[in-house]
């Protein structure tokens, strides 16, 4: 009978894995089951479509595809350039669905200079526009 040994750092990597896998599924959770959104008042279904896409896109984009590519030096096997290869597009991906999780709070009714009322907004445009300089400044 063979006893399966773990090492503490792929433990480690399940249970992030897990831990973002379970966020991922709450949210997708909450969008489908109780079909509301943080808006006090919904206008339309297209702008509750809009507001549940937000927190759905940065939650994949930022905790499962960004904790991904962090991960990724550790369980992908192969070379150094692939590993990094691998890296750039999953960050890549991240950018992608952080700029359109943006996108998508804006396209309310309420235009877009409703949407930097709070301190909430424009920390988020800061992280992702810090984002996106660190994925391109990695091409200079």
């Amino acid at each position: 009978m063979a006893i399966i040994s773990f090492s503490p750092i792929y433990l480690l990597l399940l249970f992030a894995r897990f831990s973002a896998f379970t966020v991922a599924f709450l949210v997708i959770t909450w969008a489908l089951h109780f079909k509301t959104s943080f808006l006090p008042h919904t206008q339309s279904q297209e702008d509750l479509i809009y507001s549940v896409l937000h927190p759905l896109l940065m939650v994949i984009g930022f905790i499962l595809i960004s904790g991904e590519a962090i991960l990724v030096h550790r369980w992908l096997p192969g070379s150094r350039n692939l590993k990094k290869s691998v890296h750039l597009c999953l960050q890549g991906l991240a950018l992608a669905c952080g700029v359109f999780g943006i996108w998508t709070k804006f396209q309310g009714q309420d235009g877009v200079v409703a949407n930097f009322y709070s301190l909430h907004s424009w920390m988020g445009l800061i992280c992702v526009s810090m984002f996106g300089a660190q994925v391109c400044s990695t091409f200079f």
